[in-house]
């Protein structure tokens, strides 16, 4: 690589840096808050836009996302992680017994319709047929799973106590569910070009569950006697690096191993379990806004494919969200709001889903157009769903007499 070339890489690595750092800061924090925006509409947009420009002229080729594999593979696998260890059989134990119905029933209808609508879409384009359009309907559907709280002080305000529980608990659960669709996928269509093992494709699904585990638990004897959080921070970036090498050169799905190690820190004693928490939070927010950065580097806006395919998804999963509320208070009338008031709710779309439909691009080494206007279809889906859920709150706030502005919209 040229020196030229070299000096505007690492000016743009730098900017894009240092947006990060200024976007996780408190105030920006509290500004989002203040006006109901999520990570994606406010400060994640800039650097998505940033990642764009930079590969529109030139600052960022092929080579240079290449050379920065491992780079975006460590935050692919640090969010991962922090997932893995939202995944706390202990406190599963400790939600209404009607959670695990309201979960299916706000789940299921959303990946199927989504699922169905776009790879509809994408086979009348003649693009996708047989194990591809199989894939892409998989990864979708995994992407419409997730969901983040909107403003649930506001949208609850009249529910029962535990209406606001259950929904915490199926942001958290749902993400484990697309996680796992990722990791059917990762080791059911594993891309040709990448030959390590003749194994079977459930021996990888094997393999990966068996790497995930084995990590974590070495993770876990390296911090279990730990005392200082800054000892303990430094072990647990090690071993995020370490399982998201493992995976990367092993062709796996770099998150799906992560949250397994997480997952298994989460559920074996461990006395610092809430510090460590607080701690990958901490991180996350600017791990996940660089993230967005490379994201922007593959996106491709000016094609319209994914512009329709976002709006069939938004469409869809939002529709199979409001049949999945109708269906889940009819069950649990006592335990739940209203059926618009639960759809709001769980309306809004987790910032895994961008992490879930990214990572299938990483998976496969070829470029495919259906996985690009995937990567825009959640881009679009997830502002369209946005700015729906803004309009509906500021409706809903109007209707009570209280301004927009003493709410606080929480996203994950």
């Amino acid at each position: 690589m040229p020196a030229e070339q070299i000096a505007r890489v690492v000016v743009a690595l730098a900017v894009a840096v240092g947006l990060a750092i200024v976007a996780a800061h408190p105030v920006v924090r509290r500004f989002e808050q203040r006006f109901g925006l999520s990570v994606l509409a406010a400060s994640g947009f800039p650097l998505l836009i940033l990642g764009f420009g930079f590969r529109a002229f030139g600052v960022v080729t092929e080579q240079t996302l290449a050379d920065l594999r491992p780079v975006y593979e460590f935050g692919l696998g640090w969010i991962g992680f922090a997932v893995g260890m939202q995944l706390n059989l202990r406190r599963l134990d400790e939600l209404p017994t009607s959670f695990t119905t309201t979960l299916v029933l706000m789940t299921l209808p959303a990946t199927l319709f989504a699922a169905a609508s776009c790879a509809l879409f994408l086979a009348a384009l003649g693009l996708l047929q047989g194990t591809g359009l199989l894939r892409d309907m998989l990864v979708l559907a995994g992407c419409a799973a997730v969901s983040a709280p909107a403003n649930l002080r506001l949208l609850l305000r009249a529910a029962p106590p535990q209406a606001t529980q259950i929904v915490n608990g199926i942001t958290q659960i749902d993400q484990v569910a697309a996680f796992a669709i990722l990791a059917l996928v990762a080791s059911m269509f594993r891309p040709q070009a990448v030959v390590l093992w003749r194994l079977p494709r459930s021996g990888w699904f094997i393999v990966m569950v068996g790497v995930g585990f084995l990590l974590g638990v070495v993770i876990y004897m390296l911090v279990r006697n730990v005392r200082s959080a800054t000892e303990e921070i430094s072990l647990v970036i090690g071993g995020i690096a370490l399982a998201a090498g493992t995976a990367g050169y092993l062709a796996l799905s770099v998150p799906v191993v992560c949250a397994l190690a997480g997952a298994v820190l989460a559920n074996v004693p461990y006395p610092n379990r809430s510090r460590l928490e607080a701690t990958l939070g901490e991180f996350e927010r600017p791990l996940y806004l660089l993230f967005l950065f490379l994201v922007g580097t593959t996106w491709r806006p000016m094609e319209w494919q994914g512009w329709v395919l976002g709006i069939l998804f938004a469409l869809s999963r939002g529709y199979g969200k409001f049949i999945g509320a109708r269906a889940a208070v009819r069950v649990s009338p006592t335990d739940l709001p209203s059926a618009r008031n639960l759809t709001l709710s769980l309306l809004p779309e987790s910032a895994v889903a961008i992490v879930v439909i990214f990572s299938l691009a990483t998976l496969d080494p070829t470029p495919v157009p259906a996985i690009a206007w995937g990567i825009n279809a959640v881009i679009v889906g997830s502002v369209l769903t946005e700015i729906y859920v803004q309009a509906m709150q500021r409706r809903e706030a109007r209707l009570v007499g209280e301004e927009t502005g003493r709410f606080v919209t929480n996203f994950v």
